[in-house]
């Protein structure tokens, strides 16, 4: 408890230590204004590489892109916790951490290429094939029909991402993006066996923009992004003994969804209303107006029109979690590692709307055209009033997977490192998505007549998760003393079941590689290089494997605008990292003298005068027995520090 106290002393006292510290060196209240200028400055930037992150993998992207040293060893880092991230990876791995303030500082770029391919499916039952009025068969990519009983046109359709997209908290906009940064704070005083820590990252994240009109995918999702974002992990560990150290850690997160989609829902409901659209088409006289009128359904909608478009954006700014760790070192030669991760629940909330295109609304206002089909509209549940757009809040609860992570450490030989990994991840929690609108909605007032059964005012998407085992090895050889090699392998298994794959951010398994450099430099400076790539050849949906893809079956899903279709995707993560941890005196030194460059001179302190002056070595130094972050705010050569009594 005395422990936590002085952590809160130093957190009160810091605004004060900044103001002694230029007191000391020039006592001018226009540099201070300046150091704000500048601290604001760093901290927009900061703050805009922070919001600056990852896209990619598995239902969506777990523990990708953290930590350097987690990349080059491919996350087999349980039982060898990496500096700062510790946080994340195993809290009681803070212990590891050198005495009195260290802060990491870095970035991580990524790059993204996710290809998809749809291809007309040669096999498909015949009885499957939606034709026209004529008996002609209609093209899934174009929806155009073919001539004289045979399919024409494009049999394939290829496309590929064209950027990150990210959302940027009290911005509340989105961002194209591939960079996430790397930052962490520690503290503790000398011989004691508490540590304390502090850092922000993002442990899931995805997101992509499909630019190309013409790209089919875009009706499962022309834009994408989910993330989940620690905004402040304040966290804590204790060295019981010299081989044995727990932590904990308290994550305050916020969760965000954005999803724009283009929407066309092929099957053979779809289809007879166009066909019996296009059938009555100009048969219109007075007693079909005053009863049934004409042409059916208003012309309908083909099976593959566009229907039109729905985006979503809601988030969840409170969503907490914690992590608990554990670190046993026996011997020198091996150490275990054991992590648990608490599940993330979160409820969103956030504006939608859905666009109708012309052939949706004249279907609906011929519903209600006249008093007869307005009453069996209003008997049946079916939308009569023609819009264009509805909008209103929608509501929407998530829950991220419990995880558990264990590994193991083995030094063979003094310089070298064996690790090994298992991450479980409880996705089999997530059952389906369930988003929960103000109003009916038209879209899905009609699809109940398709075989939808989730209602009116809510769009259900089933899930079914699986939990996932993945393992990974890594190795970590120190070629000199300055200078260690690090390589890793994870087995990226996809939560996702095949039978409900879709687009919208379900991502197939990957193989997961890395490598990189760990530089020690004087002063206690760390540098860490890495390199990581994620890569899935080939993951395919074949013969309508999918309800939420490409099924055939009428009403197997709300979402299914590929029937007729084979799939295909091909999947790249590349990343680059580093990362540099160092005594916090390091970078509060750089700061002083970047002041010290932009302070004009004329701002400079005089010369004292001769008569009645003190002589520098005349000014006694004061006993200071405040806490070490003030003496590392100090001028280089002015630190000293006196140890408390306990």
């Amino acid at each position: 408890m005395i422990r936590i106290l002085k952590l809160i002393m130093f957190i009160a006292r810091l605004p004060l230590s900044v103001f002694i510290f230029y007191r000391e060196k020039k006592n001018y209240l226009n540099k201070l204004f300046h150091l704000h200028t500048l601290l604001y400055v760093i901290c927009i930037i900061a703050t805009t590489l922070f919001l600056k992150l990852p896209q990619a993998n598995a239902a969506f992207m777990e523990q990708m892109a953290i930590d350097p040293v987690a990349i080059s060893l491919a996350n087999t880092v349980t039982a060898d916790p990496p500096g700062i991230s510790s946080i994340h990876y195993n809290p009681a791995g803070l212990s590891h951490m050198g005495d009195g303030n260290f802060i990491s500082l870095g970035v991580i770029p990524v790059s993204l290429n996710l290809h998809t391919k749809f291809t007309i499916d040669k096999n498909l039952d015949s009885s499957k094939v939606l034709n026209d009025l004529n008996g002609n068969p209609i093209n899934p990519i174009n929806g155009q029909p073919g001539q004289n009983g045979q399919m024409t046109g494009p049999t394939t359709n290829e496309g590929s991402t064209t950027s990150g997209l990210v959302y940027v908290p009290l911005l509340d906009t989105t961002i194209n993006s591939l960079a996430a940064p790397v930052f962490g704070l520690s503290h503790r005083t000398p011989g004691s066996n508490w540590t304390f820590g502090f850092s922000s990252y993002a442990p899931f994240a995805a997101g992509f923009v499909r630019g190309d009109p013409n790209d089919l995918a875009r009706y499962d999702g022309s834009s994408i992004y989910m993330q989940h974002l620690i905004y402040a992990a304040p966290a804590v560990s204790y060295k019981v003994n010299s081989s044995f150290s727990v932590g904990a850690a308290f994550g305050l997160g916020q969760t965000a969804m954005g999803l724009q989609t283009n929407i066309r829902d092929p099957n053979e409901i779809t289809n007879l209303s166009k066909a019996l659209g296009d059938a009555t088409q100009g048969m219109a006289n007075p007693v079909f107006d005053l009863t049934i009128p004409m042409p059916l359904f208003g012309g309908g909608v083909g099976p593959y029109d566009e229907i039109g478009t729905f985006s979503l954006n809601a988030r969840d700014d409170f969503s907490p979690s914690f992590n608990l760790g554990a670190l046993w070192e026996p011997f020198d030669w091996v150490s275990f590692g054991l992590c648990y991760q608490s599940p993330i629940k979160s409820h969103l909330s956030g504006k939608y709307s859905f666009q109708y295109s012309s052939e949706f609304q004249k279907m609906v206002a011929w519903s209600g055209q006249n008093a007869v089909m307005t009453i069996l509209s209003e008997m049946f549940g079916l939308p009569y009033e023609s819009t264009s757009q509805q909008t209103g809040t929608a509501t929407m609860d998530i829950e991220l997977p419990q995880t558990v992570s264990v590994g193991i450490k083995l030094k063979p030989v003094k310089r070298l490192s064996l690790l090994a990994d298992l991450h479980w991840a409880n996705w089999s929690s997530i059952k389906q998505d369930n988003m929960e609108f103000d109003q009916e909605i038209q879209l899905l007032q009609l699809a109940k007549y398709m075989g939808y059964q989730g209602g009116a005012s809510n769009m259900i998407l089933t899930r079914n998760f699986k939990d996932t085992l993945n393992w990974g090895v890594g190795i970590e050889y120190q070629v000199l003393d300055w200078l260690t090699f690090r390589a890793g392998y994870e087995n990226r298994k996809t939560s996702t079941v095949d039978q409900y794959f879709d687009l919208i951010y379900d991502l197939p398994s990957v193989d997961y590689y890395g490598a990189g450099l760990g530089i020690k430099l004087p002063n206690n400076i760390d540098i860490d290089l890495a390199l990581g790539y994620m890569v899935n050849k080939s993951y395919t949906i074949n013969d309508n494997g999918s309800s939420n893809l490409n099924s055939t079956q009428l009403g197997n899903g709300l979402l299914n605008p590929y029937r007729g279709l084979d799939f295909e995707q091909e999947l790249d993560v590349y990343m680059g990292a580093i990362k540099a941890t160092m005594p916090l005196n390091v970078v509060t030194g750089l700061l002083y003298k970047g002041m010290d460059l932009l302070t004009p001179s004329k701002w400079r302190a005089a010369p004292a005068k001769a008569s009645g002056s003190l002589k520098a070595d005349e000014i006694k130094k004061p006993v200071d027995s405040s806490s070490t972050i003030i003496n590392n705010l100090r001028p280089e050569e002015k630190n000293y520090y006196t140890e408390d009594s306990e």
